[in-house]
């Protein structure tokens, strides 16, 4: 039977790193924070019932005391003895693999992996911010935990209807769950931090379990010394007083040939390594590689202090080890960093306009201005417009923007440079418009303000601070288009997508630019009496709008016209977006200052109440990290809003073919039971 003092580094592989005295052999112990100690190697890297407590029938510990006299033991001598050059690679693959997985630095290293990815996510759970990252909350994407859920449960519940009507009820629930998640998640967060709790109290005990059990499966998998054994191995020696220590974690490995970059072997899945290192003597080490290895010995022992988790065992104590000692667990500790930095679930950074220019006054941006008429041509005018221009948050706007067009008909002015106006359209650009013309090299603007907000400005008239505003609105649109959809791959943008997709990505921009606008247009916190006059509009606005999505539905029930019952409504819903952009950008995103408005009022009467809250959190995360935007996830996500808005009125959209798009409409019952659903 095996004593209860068990060795993780066993002490025929220690007796190499140490030096006789008597019948004990004495090793240097250089610890993590501590001053390098001697000790007898009986009392070196062991630990009482490491693998197994005493058992009448054959324990763990015992399988690994025959395994050490049988294998092990005289492998280690076997190759302690081989003169520098080419060894047997399966003996040399078997020890290896053996040492690595035995030692108490594979259970102390998973450990600190485990202990630290869940306490990144507690702190991932303390604010619904961050929970909604980590949750995949405002994913899309098919893989995304919370779509998984939502699919998977409809399955079970609703797997006799189409799968086309599935879709559609999976895109509700997730909308609907992004819409409540604020109020789900205080509960969710309680019950989730229990669970944590308990299973970081666990962790410990569940990674010896497991590694116990892994052993007493195989001293040695099978798919792991294979790997090894198809490597070229051989020994590399040093003369005294060069020599080589010990780490705890036994062997290294690096990703490339030259080994400048290594990480303890262990912690290497079997496809990432392209070569091996391990001492097994204070003169030697033993090197497999898939190629001609490149290995400085001169630099080896800073790398196996390194990769040591809590110690190294020398032979002797000198000015290189005690050096090589400061360097003690520092790989270890990046790895695990990068581990939970991959996992990292932090908040947007919802101070972008406080870091818009990075402490540096941007260059001022000189755009030509056009007087249309040019007999409006003023001096004054055309200082007062610079001078709204010359904040620095709008710069990176400007410098896509041919020209700023002062009109007296801004439709007039359009249509004049071959831009197609509609009535709709008419409507929309009566106060101004950023016009935007797609390039090769991506995109470029036209600012269109009224002469009449000029006017307002330059006479200083009550109304100046409203008409600076909605001039300084166009050029916030332009920052969205320099600093958005130009640093978006254009191949991203350009892409073929379900025509769905691409119609919600072409309102996104619209209104998106909208929001940007009006937290760039320099208004500032509104009064009282401008919020009201600001909600006066906006209810106009929704109610309009309400009833117009109210009449294409009607149409489509009474002619099932896709085509003249579509447009109308997707035209409404963009109106809808583009106001309900405007309108949390004028509150620069404090949604509650909407609570008590008549717009949410009427909101709520269509199940929108909280989704102005969900649109407001989405637009604010585009807003807030735009200078960082990279893909176009955001975006589409943005773009599915404008289903949502439909849903309230019943209408579902669908793609039968990649080329078509149908409308359904829910029959009046159906209706009421969507609209509780959305309110639910």
């Amino acid at each position: 039977m095996a004593g209860r003092k068990q060795h993780f580094i066993p002490q025929a592989l220690q007796r190499g790193f140490g030096v006789a005295k008597g019948k004990k052999t004495q090793v240097y112990v250089f610890k993590k924070g501590q001053e390098p100690y001697h000790s007898s190697i009986e009392g070196v890297a062991a630990q009482r019932d490491f693998y197994s407590e005493p058992s009448a029938e054959q324990s763990l510990d015992d399988k690994i005391t025959t395994y050490e006299r049988l294998v092990l033991s005289p492998a280690i001598a076997a190759l302690r003895e081989a003169p520098v050059g080419p060894v047997d690679s399966h003996v040399a693959a078997a020890v290896v693999v053996h040492l690595s997985i035995r030692s108490a630095f594979f259970r102390d290293s998973s450990s600190a992996i485990a202990t630290q990815i869940l306490d990144s996510l507690t702190d991932a759970m303390r604010s619904d911010e961050t929970a909604r990252a980590f949750l995949e909350v405002d994913s899309l994407q098919s893989e995304a935990a919370l779509i998984k859920l939502i699919e998977e449960e409809l399955l079970l519940q609703f797997g006799a209807i189409p799968e086309s009507g599935r879709k559609a009820l999976a895109k509700l629930a997730h909308f609907r769950a992004r819409e409540k998640f604020p109020e789900m998640f205080p509960a969710m967060a309680t019950m989730f931090l229990q669970q944590l709790g308990i299973l970081l109290d666990r962790v410990p005990q569940m990674i010896v379990s497991g590694h116990s059990k892994a052993l007493d499966r195989d001293m040695a998998p099978p798919p792991r010394v294979e790997r090894l054994k198809a490597m070229n191995w051989k020994i590399i020696g040093v003369e005294p007083p060069n020599h080589f220590i010990l780490p705890d974690c036994l062997a290294v490995g690096s990703k490339t040939s030259n080994f400048r970059e290594v990480l303890p072997y262990s912690l290497l899945s079997d496809d990432e390594f392209a070569g091996v290192v391990m001492p097994i003597c204070h003169t030697k080490v033993l090197v497999g590689s898939f190629s001609n290895p490149e290995v400085d010995v001169t630099s080896l022992n800073r790398s196996f202090a390194q990769c040591s988790l809590n110690f190294f065992i020398s032979s002797q104590v000198d000015v290189q080890t005690a050096e090589s000692a400061q360097f003690l667990g520092g790989t270890v500790s990046k790895y695990v960093d990068s581990l939970v930095k991959e996992q990292a679930f932090d908040a947007p950074d919802s101070s972008g306009e406080s870091r818009k220019t990075n402490g540096q006054v941007p260059e001022l941006v000189k755009v030509p201005i056009k007087f249309e008429p040019s007999s409006r041509k003023s001096g004054k005018a055309q200082a007062a417009v610079r001078n709204l221009m010359s904040a620095p948050e709008l710069q990176a706007g400007l410098r896509i923007v041919e020209t700023i067009v002062i009109a007296d008909n801004l439709v007039r002015s359009l249509r004049e440079r071959g831009v197609l106006v509609n009535d709709y359209t008419a409507q929309a650009v009566q106060l101004g418009t950023c016009h935007v013309n797609a390039r090769q090299d991506g995109v470029s603007c036209q600012l269109f303000v009224t002469t009449q907000a000029v006017n307002l400005v330059t006479k200083g008239h009550p109304l100046a601070r409203a008409a600076a505003a909605l001039i300084r609105h166009q050029a916030g649109r332009a920052v969205y288009y320099a600093a958005v959809i130009s640093k978006v791959p254009q191949e991203t943008l350009e892409r073929q997508r379900p025509p769905l997709e691409a119609i919600g990505l072409r309102i996104a921009h619209l209104f998106c630019s909208h929001y940007f606008g009006g937290r760039l247009s320099g208004l500032g916190r509104m009064s009282d009496e401008d919020f009201t006059a600001a909600d006066d509009l906006y209810s106009q606005t929704l109610t309009a709008c309400f009833q117009g999505i109210a009449d294409a539905r009607l149409h489509f029930i009474q002619h099932r016209d896709v085509d003249a019952a579509l447009l109308p409504a997707l035209c409404h819903v963009e109106q809808i977006l583009c106001a309900t952009a405007s309108a949390c950008a004028a509150t620069c995103g404090e949604v509650g200052r909407w609570e008590a408005s008549k717009s949410i009022e009427i909101l709520k009467a269509v199940s929108l109440g909280d989704w102005f809250e969900l649109l407001s959190l989405d637009l604010g995360r585009v807003f807030d990290s735009h200078k960082d935007i990279a893909g176009d996830s955001d975006l589409v996500l943005l773009g599915s809003h404008v289903e949502r808005v439909l849903w309230s009125f019943g209408i579902v959209l669908s793609t039968p073919t990649p080329e078509q798009i149908w409308m359904d409409v829910f029959a009046d019952e159906q209706f009421e039971n969507v609209r509780l659903m959305l309110r639910a």
